[in-house]
């Protein structure tokens, strides 16, 4: 079942031309990975399948539904987590996520508490947001996206700022919840690791145009060299430094 399409999708900001035509589809329950460099365009097309930009040209689905004709109906089994989590500051993490789910209107309080304890953030979660570090800044969007129960995650860099074990923690519940669950994750990515480690297959972007499409259990030791065939740039650019 195709559960997200973009169809050459595109956004252009003053004269710069941002995405360019994208055309991919992402099945149920697949981990599909969004890897490019910093300022490839991968940001702009989640904010565009979320809703938070507006395309220029092209059209997105959600389980067959263009979302600009029914916006609402499409996203409503969606979480996204988009750049860093920029929740109230003087809040407690728990308050926030409270004040999240009121706005979804289904989310019970055993359901945050699961989220914050899959997330590994129960130790910290009454401290206020302001004290939070990147990674548990990162840690509360994931629970954020985790409370919801929803069939379809949008993650953008989600492992930005995690230390190597928590990079390991999400990884693998990432793992478990499209294969048990079916949930299908969309997740942007600079680290190529990550990307191989987890994805069932990865889009290359580059100067917001899609290089290739790639199936990684057909690649296996070859990403990194593919990657740079098709992408181009210095080895080191891509590594999880």
């Amino acid at each position: 079942m195709e559960v997200l399409k973009l169809q050459n999708l595109s956004k252009t900001i003053g004269k710069r031309e941002i995405v360019k035509n994208l055309n991919l589809s992402v099945k149920e329950g697949e981990i599909f990975g969004f890897l490019g460099p910093n300022g490839a365009g991968k940001t702009t097309t989640i904010k565009m399948i979320v809703g938070f930009l507006k395309p220029t040209g092209g059209k997105i689905y959600i389980n067959g539904k263009n979302i600009k004709n029914s916006r609402i109906s499409s996203i409503s089994n969606m979480a996204a987590m988009v750049e860093a989590p920029d929740m109230y500051p003087y809040l407690t993490g728990v308050q926030n996520l409270r004040q999240l789910a009121r706005l979804d209107g289904d989310i019970s309080q055993s359901q945050i508490d699961e989220a914050v304890k899959l997330a590994g953030l129960s130790d910290r979660i009454n401290d206020k947001f302001k004290k939070y570090s990147l990674g548990m800044k990162q840690r509360l969007g994931i629970a954020q996206v985790l409370m919801g129960n929803k069939k379809i995650w949008i993650l953008d860099e989600p492992t930005n700022g995690l230390d190597p074990s928590g990079m390991i923690h999400f990884r693998n519940l990432f793992k478990k919840y499209s294969r048990e669950k079916k949930v299908t994750i969309f997740i942007s990515s600079h680290i190529l690791g990550e990307m191989e480690s987890m994805c069932d297959r990865v889009a290359f972007l580059n100067e917001g145009e899609i290089k290739g499409i790639e199936d990684v259990n057909n690649m296996k030791g070859n990403l990194e060299k593919r990657y740079l065939e098709i992408v181009g740039g210095e080895e080191d650019d891509f590594s999880n430094n």
